[in-house]
């Protein structure tokens, strides 16, 4: 007990050269202490903000601190970690650079509410960012935010998107289905080699009307009988796909649903 005594005491009057000594100590009271040397600077409080093995009450009582212009750091080092509270990360938030903020939407060890509110900041600047910006932070962020990027008619922007290592089947699927994609982000996934290589990927896009009608013939090509059938019997697939439908089926000599000539799309009789 003496001996914490002691390092509580040294730690509040240490002078600047020695303030080192504590920034590791494991006592709270002592980091506590420390923190009320007039010495400390904002180096030492980024040690402090990095610690995973702090409580909660210390990380609270760092970001309760004064920046000046180096703070910048700490903030981030605190709404990265996750024991400090809740309410004081996500009031560092609005501080953070969007490359940050970028980098707190892919953190899984960070806690969802943080990455959401991230995620909700960027959305809300993305209209007035400029196209290099938005390019930059494609290739970064979370499946989220991939997503609000896809829709923007902006080729580059798409490109990017597929560089990011979170872009995945669900993303792509999610642009193929969803009526605000524009036609460029349809056109971009049916012809990248790794998406439009997917089944799953590959029949949605042939239901799509902003597929480029080639390459929606070619997938229709290489699909199995059930979902040929399936996609010949969708009224929301376009015509052209439908009529690349009923001549697979002719060719491998299944029957055609309806059965009689009055569903048919090729087979369909002119008008009087």
């Amino acid at each position: 007990m003496k001996e914490l005594e002691r390092r509580v005491r040294e730690a509040i009057e240490a002078e600047p050269e020695n303030i080192g000594r504590f920034l590791n100590d494991p006592s709270d009271r002592v980091i506590l202490s420390l923190l009320a040397n007039r010495n400390i600077g904002e180096e030492h409080l980024l040690v402090l903000a990095k610690r995973r093995d702090l409580s909660g009450s210390v990380m609270e009582a760092v970001g309760a601190r004064k920046f000046g212009p180096e703070g910048y750091r700490v903030k981030l080092a605190l709404v990265v970690n996750p024991k400090t509270p809740r309410r004081m990360a996500l009031g560092f938030l609005k501080d953070l650079r969007l490359r940050d903020l970028g980098f707190v939407t892919r953190n899984r060890g960070i806690p969802t509410e943080l990455r959401q509110a991230s995620e909700g900041i960027i959305k809300e600047k993305l209209p007035s960012l400029p196209p290099g910006m938005k390019i930059s932070l494609a290739r970064q962020v979370s499946e989220e935010l991939i997503k609000a990027l896809l829709v923007e008619d902006n080729p580059l922007v798409i490109r990017a998107c597929f560089e990011n290592p979170r872009m995945n089947e669900a993303v792509a699927l999610w642009a193929i289905n969803h009526k605000k994609t524009p036609p460029s982000t349809i056109e971009n996934i049916s012809a990248h080699p790794n998406w439009s290589a997917r089944k799953s990927v590959r029949f949605a896009l042939a239901r799509n009307p902003y597929t480029p009608v080639g390459r929606a013939i070619e997938f229709v090509q290489g699909m199995v009988t059930s979902d040929q059938r399936f996609l010949y019997n969708d009224p929301s697939v376009p015509a052209a796909v439908k009529v690349q439908v009923e001549i697979e089926l002719e060719r491998k000599g299944q029957p055609l649903f309806p059965p009689n000539d009055s569903g048919r799309i090729i087979g369909m009789p002119e008008e009087e």
